[in-house]
């Protein structure tokens, strides 16, 4: 369900030093625990002590994602909603550079280029933010 990559310290490469400002996990659309656990890390990152917001970056709407009493208790998740793919990628790095969330939670479903992956990872670090890639995979 989950891929994760572990980076040795003493590899620096440009995609070593983008990777610190980029998570990417991969799901399974089909799969019956994609959706308790997407919903219970979007809560969890809204929640966060920091003053600014979650962002929201995806094709869908979040609200079906979030249960009733998820939604309710203070969460500050602003949501950006675009039916085209390449469109989502450019929405996810202004609202990084921008700086006005923590997090920018974009939700895709093919993977990242080198390209944009690093264009991310610099608007993340311009915006003193964090980017979490959530692929979702048939």
């Amino acid at each position: 369900m989950t891929c994760i990559e572990q980076i040795p310290l003493h590899y620096a490469s440009e995609s070593a030093v983008a990777a610190g400002q980029i998570t990417e996990i991969t799901m399974h659309s089909d799969a019956h625990l994609s959706k308790p656990l997407l919903a219970a890390m979007l809560t969890q990152l809204s929640a966060n002590s920091d003053q600014r917001w979650l962002c929201w970056v995806a094709d869908r709407p979040l609200k079906p994602l979030l249960s009733e009493s998820n939604h309710q208790h203070g969460r500050k998740i602003l949501q950006v909603v675009s039916n085209t793919d390449r469109d989502l990628t450019e929405i996810a790095i202004r609202a990084l550079e921008r700086g006005k969330s923590h997090t920018v939670a974009m939700l895709l479903e093919r993977p990242l280029r080198d390209d944009e992956r690093l264009a991310l990872a610099s608007a993340a670090k311009a915006g003193a933010a964090e980017c979490l890639v959530i692929l979702m995979q048939a």
